[in-house]
């Protein structure tokens, strides 16, 4: 159960969080042994040159449109090329949201395959984050179809920034919901079982942790199943405890 740190990406997001910060997530993450740090773009080059120097075990993860994924297909296909030339290791970007809410399905599978051609041709693994809170069951069915099928390496849930109300009105929750990572695992056995997950949004506990792995039907390696997480040391500590 120890080894569950190795599948954590330690995350910071805020728009307020400072070069400080990041140092404190970098050196987190080495000590706790996870798998990546994840941070916004404009921090990208610290966290490159910190692996590099220091010489950790560490991927460097950013997001891409986020947290909205309403940009248009143009700027976000420059986005992810842009970061994946500058050596982000992985890049998690928002499906387009906005066309998802309208049905443009089609539209919705041009772009994110024109994301995945762009991380995977710079050399960058891709998650795209579904954002489960937005979505209907059918948008879902839909929208998890055309990850499945586009070539992405993981399939996110969620950026963890989700509007509660509008949730509500979808009788939704917020954040990583084991019902519809089992649904990503039943609809992956079909599209794309070699596809990865993702589950990220107020993961704070190592039952959280062990409960949605089950749901994936996922090995218990980071290539097959992630976790999202700003909790990750009061993870760590439970873990040790164990």
């Amino acid at each position: 159960m120890k080894d569950l740190i190795k599948l954590v990406d330690h995350t910071q997001l805020k728009a307020y969080a400072a070069l400080e910060h990041i140092k404190n997530l970098v050196k987190e993450a080495s000590v706790f042994g996870c798998y990546a740090v994840c941070v916004n773009p404009v921090y990208l080059d610290f966290v490159l040159n910190t692996i590099k120097q220091e010489g950790l075990a560490l991927k460097a993860c950013v997001v891409a449109d986020f947290p909205l994924g309403c940009s248009t297909t143009e700027l976000r296909r420059f986005s992810v090329e842009n970061l994946a030339k500058k050596g982000a290791h992985e890049i998690d970007v928002v499906a387009p949201i906005a066309l998802v809410k309208s049905h443009a399905f089609r539209e919705v599978e041009e772009d994110i395959r024109e994301l995945v051609k762009a991380a995977h041709s710079n050399g960058a693994l891709i998650k795209v984050i579904v954002e489960d809170a937005y979505t209907t069951l059918e948008e879902k069915r839909e929208l998890y179809k055309i990850v499945m099928q586009s070539g992405a390496d993981f399939i996110k849930t969620s950026t963890g920034f989700e509007d509660s109300q509008f949730a509500q009105s979808l009788s939704n929750a917020t954040g990583a919901q084991p019902s519809n990572v089992a649904l990503i695992a039943e609809l992956s056995r079909v599209y794309n079982p070699k596809i990865g997950i993702k589950v990220s949004g107020g993961i704070r506990s190592v039952e959280q942790i062990k409960t949605l792995l089950d749901a994936s039907k996922r090995s218990a390696h980071p290539m097959s199943f992630r976790v999202g997480t700003s909790s990750t040391k009061k993870i760590w500590e439970e873990l040790r405890s164990t």
